[in-house]
């Protein structure tokens, strides 16, 4: 326990040191995460290695240009990852249509149609994970937006809702443990399981 507080404060420190404008600091956040995100985005991007680095540098430039988010984040880990979430989302979302995948694999053959085959796979997954939210009562799917798409901390959701913040994680649990079960019934929770880790 007192290693992990060490761990954090030491955390806390690099990222004032961040907003301060301290680029030292900042290589020593992204020399440690970015092998971590490499390892989550890489089979999401079809095994890519030029767009998961591209994800991961457009990523951090992000984070650097709005370092006085920081001043807000408890735990880096947790904040960083949400954004990359939203990273591959975009990602996908700004992909050829599947109609496009179909006509290039008719041309170049079988190696093709198992990146079709994984990007249906991923869309289909994704699909699943969004059919759960809607089914969530409207103040937690609220709730749940704003923490894990609008990226606000417990406290920003909870004075943006007017609520207080142990509100705020009762509802937040209790929407995510929802949307893990909703995978876990109507899914391959092998093939789940990073799908669920990366965007919840």
């Amino acid at each position: 326990m007192n290693r992990q507080n060490n761990d954090l404060t030491a955390e806390r420190e690099l990222m004032q040191r961040c907003v301060a404008g301290d680029r030292q600091a900042f290589t020593t956040l992204y020399s440690y995460y970015a092998p971590l995100l490499y390892k989550v985005i890489y089979p999401l991007t079809n095994r890519s290695r030029e767009d998961t680095e591209e994800i991961i540098q457009e990523l951090f430039v992000k984070i650097w240009d709005k370092r006085d988010r920081m001043l807000t984040i408890r735990s880096f880990r947790p904040f960083i990852f949400r954004l990359a979430r939203n990273r591959v989302i975009d990602w996908y979302r700004k992909r050829e249509s599947i109609n496009d995948y179909q006509a290039f694999y008719s041309d170049h053959g079988e190696q093709e149609g198992n990146r079709l085959e994984d990007d249906l796979l991923f869309e289909e997954y994704y699909s699943i994970a969004m059919e759960a939210i809607a089914k969530l009562p409207p103040r937690q799917r609220q709730i749940f937006h704003l923490r894990h798409t609008a990226d606000l901390s417990l406290a920003e959701v909870a004075d943006t809702l007017q609520i207080s913040i142990h509100g705020v994680k009762k509802q937040l649990y209790e929407a995510t443990r929802f949307v893990r079960d909703y995978l876990q019934r109507h899914g391959d929770w092998t093939l789940l399981l990073l799908l669920y880790f990366f965007c919840f």
